[in-house]
């Protein structure tokens, strides 16, 4: 139930409407529906406190598990606020070991797995705390939950401060990337009214406090409760004001309560705050210096404990209460007072350490400290070693930190070895081990901006490479054709060299999308090149181009080999990028696309990357593609779990693209409209024009998702921009054709109804039968699978076409581009085709029982795969014909009763014709012959006592009855 003001403590007043939010929430979560929930607000405004209030109401039937990230970290330490979170449940996660080798993507999956099981015995509320400060790898792990599965009892809530998660801010793509995701809700928690501020003073002050007090709190603190805490705290009930004359700012409030404890506590809060850290009491008193030690800290520290103002932690030390204190006293502090301190806290690290090596986050802390204290020298030197130490434990996300701010002090460093460049190689090299794909494209920006091409032509050449290529995973450009001429102009300087050979190689990649002369004599140097210098990176993309040549030419079937060679050569490379590059065009030469086996090849490899360290980048890559098979062979399940893969972390854009692509086809053909609306969305969020990728099923998506919205206009526009672009045709081509003319025949459909002209969709259907005779075809050798659903697409378009123009044999073409994707595995467009069929067949005469046929044919394919749309069409139309389609029960006979000698085949039979199923249909569900139907039949007429079939439905129905009212 909603917590009452009066029970819901201080700080939840006047927040009844946000505590009934979060509870439907829970009670969605606690019923089998996964739900998660971002609470926004400004710093103090209490969305801790409610989101703790809600679930400590289900604390007797759920598990609640609660984190939180700490603030002011001078390290990010991978999964803190998860490890936090485990210590709610202590005896259940001892098995589930924290990562220590760098490993941390096993344990997102483990850590997801744990979740499950928790799930299956009772719910789960984890609540992540601050998320504004999380590390990379608690986002990882709380987005590949989120991305979990939909039906299972757990809520994930994560506070967020308003305000602090700006333009460039690293949670601003995850907070874009969770909002797109499905049941994901937010709730901004805005400040009081000056009504429910008096409420929380007079709960404060124990009685009901003047109105000159209300209004005087109400001006300062604008309704924060925090603040509102902050300055009433300690009051006499009786004042009229608060006291002093006070600005209404956050440095007010905070210094308010500081007025209540003597100086010395409010000088060591202050040195607390710089040193960014919880601290025992001899630590400060280190820092402080001079006569003070550890007994004469300690009575300042229990002042300030005593005073609410700090916490004592488990292992001894104190922090702030709340972390504003700790962030508006160190700002109090003028720029000499805060760099006096960071050098005291810097030398106090180097002194306790004396010659033992630093911890990684005491290395780190050092070095924040020195950059702090404007210590330029200093900091450069401890930025290069706690980078080395961050990265000895895998803390990549640090070690790039500092890498970065090295590379800024350098140029302002006098007479030191390590030069910028080599700092920018490192930071290119970390970067592209764990696929920080901006990182690595800052790195490699800067460094060809440092970089003579005349002087070092071959080191810009292999950088220009790389940069097409990241852009590329950017989703900023295609491959760019200009900068590879230009990159192999460059690597002529030395023809024998293997940078010569990966720039033909890649030149000859863009030629090929591009259609430009050149790409064949380029592939087949770039080979020879490649093998002669013995580098497998330049092989790797030089027998790719070979093989992408090949396809482009409808002649794959002499590459196979070669294929296998360059996959290979790709994954002892160690380029992420030439892997992948090269097991998708060995998929294209050797195995077609919308498979089982080319689903099967995908996976596998994606599982080879993982075995080899892969980053996720790149997983997520082969994961997206994945998905996108799993779609159209009509495999849903399997391809949200690939989806889990690709969207749990940040892939960089475009395999975002990809993967929200493949998402939004499953999404519209479920009939969840609105989140396929969300991950388009998000992909014209992340590229500007998609079309332009062709390695993208764009078009054909973004058509099939207008069409779900009952905007044909805007599908026809869809298909046709990607059937009409320059350059060569885009993924799903094969699909424009059907989705142009459906586009159109639903607009027709739409003009008939409305009893308004057809004319002009009608003179568009006769300009896309004219320029457009038969379905798109994309590059590679035409295989008989391939044919196959060529075949398929083009009677389905054929249909189209027939039922826009209310042909006779409109039904004929229906059922004849039915049975021919069931033949290629088609069931999302076969349940399509099989609908239209049925509703063309139920408005001819003389056609009735094929159409009932057709329809529960259609029924039977929608219903496993979800397809809700589909689903909702057939049951009106049924309803409108009078068809019955309930799904067949059990038949149980009582002892004694007319059906207690019937086996357990004649049983089946007779569940069948008692919701109407045709001999037919029967033969179909149960896999015999229409001679065996009808021999159980009349087995069953004679057991029963029947004459007909009519009969012994009816037998069913009374005896189902009776059976329900005993």
């Amino acid at each position: 139930m909603v917590v009452p003001a009066s029970t819901a403590g201080p700080q939840l007043i006047g927040r009844e409407r946000e505590l009934d939010i979060l509870k439907g929430l829970l009670d969605l979560a606690w019923g089998e529906e996964a739900q998660t929930l971002v609470v926004s607000g400004d710093p103090g405004v209490g969305k801790t406190a409610l989101v703790r209030r809600a679930c400590a109401d289900r604390a007797s039937s759920g598990t609640i598990l609660s984190g939180a990230c700490l603030p002011l970290a001078s390290m990010s330490i991978p999964f803190l606020p998860i490890r936090d979170a485990l210590r709610s449940d202590p005896d259940r996660a001892a098995a589930l070991d924290m990562p220590t080798d760098g490993r941390e993507r096993d344990f997102v999956v483990r850590f997801d797995a744990w979740l499950d099981e928790r799930c299956s015995e009772r719910p789960v509320a984890l609540m992540i705390d601050d998320v504004q400060w999380a590390d990379r790898s608690t986002l990882d792990t709380l987005m590949y939950a989120i991305a979990g599965p939909p039906s299972r009892r757990l809520v994930i809530v994560v506070t967020l401060r308003a305000g602090e998660v700006g333009l460039g801010h690293p949670l601003q793509r995850w907070l874009a990337d969770i909002r797109r995701m499905p049941r994901t809700s937010e709730l901004h928690l805005a400040a009081l009214d000056r009504s429910a501020t008096g409420g929380q003073i007079a709960a404060l002050l124990g009685g009901p406090p003047h109105q000159t007090l209300i209004d005087d709190v109400y001006a300062h603190t604008r309704g924060n409760p925090y603040f509102t805490r902050l300055l009433v705290t300690g009051l006499d009930p009786g004042a009229r004001g608060i006291p002093g004359s006070l600005p209404a700012d956050l440095s007010s409030a905070v210094h308010l309560s500081w007025l209540r404890v003597s100086d010395s506590s409010r000088r060591l809060a202050k040195v607390l705050a710089i040193g960014g850290r919880a601290m025992r009491a001899d630590e400060l008193a280190r820092v402080v210096g001079g006569a003070t030690d550890a007994a004469t800290v300690r009575p300042s520290l229990e002042e300030a404990l005593d005073a609410g103002i700090l916490d004592r932690l488990d292992d001894g030390s104190f922090w702030f209460h709340h972390p504003l204190g700790a962030e508006v006293l160190a700002s109090t502090l003028d720029e000499d007072e805060r760099r006096a301190w960071h050098r005291r806290f810097a030398d106090d690290i180097l002194a306790t350490a004396g010659s033992a090596p630093l911890r990684p986050e005491i290395a780190v802390a050092l070095a924040d400290h020195r950059y702090a204290a404007g210590q330029q020298r200093e900091a450069f030197d401890a930025a290069l070693a706690a980078a080395e130490a961050a990265g000895d434990v895998a803390a990549h996300a640090e070690q790039l930190r500092l890498l970065t701010r090295a590379a800024e002090l350098r140029e302002r460093v006098e007479g030191h070895a390590e030069t910028v460049e080599s700092l920018l190689n490192r930071i290119r090299a970390v970067a592209a081990e764990v696929g920080a794909i901006r990182e690595e494209l800052d790195a490699v920006e800067s460094l060809i901006a440092l970089t003579d091409p005349r002087l070092r032509p071959l080191v810009a050449a292999e950088l220009v490479v790389r940069r097409v290529h990241l852009r590329f995973l950017m989703g900023a450009s295609f491959i760019d054709l200009g900068e590879l001429r230009a990159a192999e102009r460059l690597a002529d300087a030395d023809p024998t060299s293997s940078v010569h050979a990966l720039a033909l190689a890649e030149l000859a990649h863009a030629e090929l999308w591009a259609g430009e002369d050149g790409a064949s004599d380029h592939a087949a140097r770039a080979v020879g090149i490649a093998r002669a210098s013995g580098d497998p990176r330049a092989l790797a993309f030089a027998l790719t181009a070979v093989v992408m040549d090949a396809v482009f030419a409808d002649d794959s079937s002499r590459v196979a080999g070669i294929a296998d060679e360059a996959v290979e050569a790709g994954l002892v490379s160690g380029d992420w990028f030439a892997y992948i590059h090269a097991v998708l065009w060995q998929d294209n030469a050797t195995l077609d696309w919308a498979t089982e086996q080319c689903v099967a090849h995908i996976r596998e490899h994606r599982r080879v990357l993982e075995t080899a360290g892969g980053p996720h980048a790149y997983r997520a890559w082969l994961s997206a593609i994945e998905a996108s098979n799993w779609v159209v062979i009509g495999r849903p399940r399997e391809a949200r779990e690939a989806l889990r893969v690709a969207l749990g972390s940040d892939p960089g854009p475009f395999v975002d693209v990809h993967a929200r692509l493949a998402a939004a086809l499953l999404a519209v053909r479920e009939g969840r409209q609105s989140d396929a609306e969300s991950h388009l969305l998000r992909v014209d969020e992340l590229m500007s024009d998609g079309s332009a990728f062709h390695a993208l099923e764009y078009d054909a998506v973004r058509a099939e998702v207008r069409l779900g919205a009952g905007d044909p206009g805007s599908a026809y526009d869809a298909a046709m921009t990607g059937a009409t672009a320059p350059g060569s045709l885009p993924t799903m081509c094969e699909w424009l054709m059907p989705l142009a003319a459906r586009a159109l025949a639903d607009l027709i459909e739409q003009a008939r109804d409305r009893d308004e002209s057809t004319h002009e969709p009608l003179e568009r259907m006769d300009e896309l039968e004219h320029r457009f005779p038969r379905v798109l075809k994309d590059v590679g050798q035409l295989t008989p699978a391939w044919a196959g659903q060529l075949d398929a697409l083009q009677a389905l378009y054929d249909a189209e076409r027939r039922r826009a123009r209310g042909a006779a044999d409109e039904a004929d073409a229906w059922v004849a581009s039915a049975e021919l994707l069931a033949t290629c595995g088609f069931a999302w467009e076969e349940a399509y085709a099989r609908w239209r069929g049925a509703e063309a067949m139920l408005g001819s005469a003389g056609r009735r029982g094929s159409g009932v046929e057709m329809l529960r044919r259609a029924l039977e394919l929608a219903r496993p795969l979800g397809a809700k749309p589909i689903e909702t069409e057939l049951r009106d139309l049924a309803r409108r014909a009078r068809i019955p389609i309930d799904e067949a029960r059990p038949v149980e006979g009582s002892a004694g009763g007319p059906l207690e000698k019937l086996t357990e085949r004649e049983r089946e039979v007779l569940a069948l014709i008692a919701v109407g199923r045709t001999y037919s249909e029967i033969a179909r569900t149960l896999m015999i012959s229409e001679k065996t139907v009808s021999t159980h039949v009349s087995h069953l007429l004679d057991k029963t006592g029947t004459t007909n079939r009519v009969e012994l439905a009816r037998l069913v129905h009374r005896v189902s009855a009776d059976t329900e009212g005993a």
